[in-house]
This record gives structure tokens, sequence and C-alpha cells, in this order.
């Protein structure tokens, strides 16, 4: 009887240090994976964390408009519907609807928009005309006041890096060089795949055209004229793009590559080329490829049944289709944003950012500017041309709208 009575007392007391530890290792991990006790109800329920970034930061945050704290923070909270929303004094705001899982983190990123946005002069040339390198950041702008020296056609490359005002602009052709019937505020371009050649086409006095062929990496100091020889030129070079578009639509899942090349007229990659941007050639359905879909994906509502003349935006990624609601005359303008998270287009007289989900449309720019053109820097600003002194000047030149 004492053997019996002396292992009971050692083993019970190890046995409800066990019990102990198992219960507090149980309790630990519920509490890693989100789970709370909630006093009121006296429920035990899943949650999860929400991560709440900006740029800029810091910003307020707030769900159900209440304000709960500020980015960078990691916000834990019962699972269910959520309306969160980024505030920044000075800035746009920036608002998801999200529904939070148990045990689940969700990551969201909200880029603001200055409400003040600020003008830096990039050139000091007197641009009569500008012209956009397709998707690209580089700029083709001709000047001709008059000074033989200057007048000609240019190319401008933004850089993020600080930089002096006046950056150097790259001379590619004096207009001296150019006969002088030719009308410079009137000419088109088209471009090779690489965007090293250019085909300016000038209109001349009595209204025919005449094109000639342009390095885009030097100047040139002789023209070449290929009016005649133009049409098979920009043949070759849309052999080269048809090769270039069946690299990217390779690059969709296999479901849907027959689809894209069918019914896709693509327009362009992302920065980040997780994202392709095209407009629907004619009606059609997109199958789901992740079914379910990836656990933290963009929850807004996408639009898999497609209609011809619409714009969208595929998250090859993530297997999301999003309708950006663009009118079709403005589609031809849409650029990407650097982050690769935006569009801009123009609308009205205003330089307009949506989210690629279609979501967050802001008004970022409604200024003075020459609405025939805008371009996007490195540095996540606005190019636009800007005449502020017209009594004094007869043309514009080129400005960074600081909207960030």
């Amino acid at each position: 009887m004492k053997i019996i009575i002396d292992t009971t007392k050692n083993i019970v007391p190890r046995i409800i240090i066990g019990v102990i530890f198992i219960l507090v290792l149980m309790s630990v991990i519920a509490y890693a994976r989100g789970y709370r006790f909630n006093i009121e109800e006296r429920t035990i329920s899943s949650t999860g964390i929400l991560s709440v970034t900006s740029n800029p930061k810091p910003a307020s945050v707030f769900i159900d408009d209440e304000l709960v704290g500020a980015t960078d923070e990691n916000l834990t909270l019962p699972y269910g519907h959520y309306s969160v929303e980024v505030r920044k004094e000075g800035y746009t705001s920036w608002k998801k609807d999200v529904s939070l899982k148990g045990e689940i983190v969700m990551s969201l990123n909200a880029i603001l928009f200055s409400k003040n946005p600020s003008l830096t002069p990039l050139t000091n040339l007197g641009i009569l005309t500008v012209l956009s390198i397709e998707n690209t950041d580089k700029i083709i702008v001709m000047s001709k006041t008059g000074d033989i020296e200057k007048d000609g056609v240019y190319l401008f490359e933004p850089s993020n890096r600080p930089a002096v005002i006046f950056p150097p602009l790259k001379l590619l052709m004096l207009a001296s060089i150019l006969p002088q019937d030719l009308d410079m505020s009137n000419v088109t371009a088209d471009f090779d795949p690489n965007h090293k050649q250019s085909i300016l086409n000038f209109v001349r006095e009595d209204e025919t055209t005449v094109s000639y062929l342009i390095s885009l990496d030097q100047e040139n100091g002789d023209l070449i004229e290929v009016t005649s020889s133009r049409d098979n030129i920009l043949a070759a070079w849309k052999e080269e793009r048809d090769i270039e578009i069946t690299k990217i639509i390779e690059t969709f899942p296999p479901e849907l590559e027959k689809i894209a090349s069918d019914s896709f007229q693509i327009i362009s990659l992302s920065p980040d080329e997780k994202k392709v941007l095209y407009i629907a050639e004619e009606d059609g359905t997109l199958p789901l490829v992740i079914n379910p879909p990836l656990i933290g994906a963009n929850q807004t509502q996408e639009e898999r049944d497609v209609q011809a003349g619409a714009m969208y935006i595929y998250d090859k990624k993530e297997d999301k289709n999003f309708r950006i609601p663009i009118e079709a005359d403005n589609q031809k303008s849409v650029k990407w944003y650097p982050t690769s998270d935006y569009v801009a287009v123009q609308e009205e007289g205003a330089i307009v950012m949506i989210q690629y989900d279609g979501t967050n449309k802001e008004i970022v720019y409604a200024g003075p500017y020459d609405n025939s053109f805008f371009g996007i820097s490195p540095d996540w600003n606005l190019i636009v041309v800007i005449n502020l002194n017209p009594q004094l000047n007869e043309y514009g030149d080129l400005y960074s709208v600081g909207i960030r």
C-alpha cells in the first residue's frame, strides 16, 4: 500500500504538469493562429490579421469608418467583412472592401496621391510638338522657335535619379536639314518594336505626307526618306511585334492561351510583367484556372465574361480578370504607373489614376496642360506640356507634376 501511495504521489503531479503544459501549448498555438476568447459572449472564435501599408507613410487606417491605428501595423480582427480606408492629410484616400478569414494574414498596400501637385520644369526649349514613344517613358519633342542652332527633333528620357534643372536632351535631328515646306506641328510617328528607330511622318504645305526613318540612339545627320517603302517597313515591324505578343501569350496559363490569341488585343505588360492590359475583340468567357482562389488574393469582384471593345487587366499570378472603367475614346491614352498597381488615363481635361482592379479611381491632376500629351516618369510623377506665360512665350515646355 505504501508503495502505491508513493507512486501516486510521484505520477499525479507529473500528469497534472503535463496536462497544464499541453493546455498552455495548445493555447499558444491557437493564439498564434488567430483564435481569441470573447469575454462578452464567452466564446472562442478565429481571427485574421490585416497588414496595411501605405506610400507615403505613415497614414491613418479606418475600419468601418472607425480609426483603428496607422499603416505598417498588423491589426488582429475577428473574421468577417470590413470596409478599410487609408487616409493622410493632403492626399487622396484609399478604400477597399475585404472579407477577412480566420487564421489568414491579408496584406493591403495603399498608394496615396497628393491633392496639391507641384510643378517642376524639365525643359527650357519651347516645344512645338511632343510624341510619346509608345508604352515607354521616353518622349520625342520638337522645337521650332527660330533658333537655327537649337530648333530640331530631340529625345527626352526622364530619370528617377536627382538631376539638375533642365536635364540635357539628346539631339536627334536639326530642323535645318528638313525641307522648309514641312509642318513640324503636324507630325505622327511609328516605332520599331525595340524603340531604336522611328518613322516620322510630316505633312507638307500641299497636304501630302513625307516619311523619314531616324535612329533614336544617335544624331541623324542625313535624311532617309521612306515614303514609298513605309508600308513595307511597318509590315516587317508588325511581324516582330506579333512574335513578341506570342511570347506574352505563352506566359498565360495553358487554359487561356487560345482565348488570348484569338480574342485579346494586347496593349502592354505591367512594369513587373505580372499583369496584362488588353482590349477584348469579341465577347467570351475566361475559364477559371485557379479554383479555389489563392489565399490572400485580391477580393475585388472580377469579370470573367468579357465584352468586345472593353478594356481589362488580367493578373497572371492570381488568375484574376478586372474590367477597367475607361471609355473607348480614351483607351489609347492608358499608361501603366511604375508600381504596376495603377494605370493612368486622360479624361475630360484631367489625368486620372485607376487601380488595376478598377477601384480607387482618382483625379490626380486637373490643372493647365496641353491635353494632346501626358507621360509618367520613373520617379512616379506625371509629365505634361504647359505654357505658364503665354503672353511672353509662344510655346510651352515639359513639366514634372509631383503627385507623390
